[in-house]
């Protein structure tokens, strides 16, 4: 059954947000690494996700559909409802797996309930159109703004995160590059002259 065919299942419904609760309890891993005590949760990146898309929608002059960009900025991390989080120094080791892995999870959690969540986390991941580009953008500025929210309470080493300021995308949103480029600023002024130290991205030299 699914939501196009018009059926409601409770019990499905009930199995999928008990499912999505465990996004509530799964901390960000790249934030554990850093030392940050009490760091976000997978659903809290997803909720500020979302509220950054809704607030630069209002600033942007390309007119988008609120409701596909709320499902995308919602639901992109639906694949670590099992997988968990993982942190990008473990990239090189299992993007490609990972990717396909949550992609199959995406599809047994839900089941069938909603078709149209893959096709929008499939359009988000192409950033073509301008509510993928939104999202994605929103989504990165997330995750600078939580840097500085950390450097700025003095919780772990947000050093790494200057790259991430200086590589933003914002996709062709004015408002969100005017938003990184303050981040940026701020987030200078918390770090100071700390030095960024690169663990957990070295690799052996081949031979």
């Amino acid at each position: 059954m699914n939501a196009e065919q018009g059926r409601f299942d409770p019990a499905q419904v009930l199995t999928l947000f008990m499912e999505l609760n465990s996004l509530t309890k799964i901390r960000r891993a790249g934030w554990v690494l850093m030392g940050v005590s009490d760091a976000e949760t997978i659903s809290d990146h997803c909720y500020e996700t979302a509220l950054f898309a809704v607030v630069l929608s209002q600033f942007w002059e390309e007119p988008v559909d609120l409701r596909k960009v709320l499902i995308m900025a919602l639901f992109h991390e639906l694949g670590e409802v099992r997988l968990m989080d993982l942190p990008r120094r473990a990239g090189r080791y299992v993007k490609t797996a990972k990717k396909a892995a949550e992609h199959e999870i995406m599809m047994d959690v839900l089941d069938g309930l909603s078709p149209e969540i893959p096709l929008l986390l499939e359009e988000m991941e192409k950033k073509e159109t301008p509510e993928a580009r939104l999202c994605e953008a929103a989504e990165e500025l997330q995750i600078i703004f939580k840097a500085l929210v950390y450097a700025k309470e003095n919780r772990g080493d947000c050093t790494e995160y200057r790259e991430d300021v200086k590589n933003y995308n914002s996709l062709g949103i004015q408002p969100a590059h005017e938003l990184a480029k303050l981040i940026g600023e701020k987030l200078e002024g918390y770090l100071g002259s700390k030095p960024y130290w690169p663990i957990g991205y070295t690799a052996r030299k081949q031979s």
